[in-house]
């Protein structure tokens, strides 16, 4: 498992589990840290990406 879908998925678990606290304090700052654990997925696959396209090679 690579590091983006290690991150989208404990994303997805905080996120789970904003859902189930009741402190709103708590619950905005779950949701808060899944966005950020989210956008950090993307940060890390867009940096393996050079930017070449290998399909057509054009």
């Amino acid at each position: 498992m690579n590091q983006t879908a290690i991150l989208h998925a404990t994303a997805a678990l905080v996120a789970g589990g904003g859902f189930l606290v009741s402190g709103r304090l708590l619950k905005l700052g779950l949701f808060g840290l899944a966005g950020v654990l989210f956008v950090t997925g993307i940060v890390v696959a867009r940096r393996g990406d050079d930017g070449t396209d290998s399909v057509g090679g054009a």
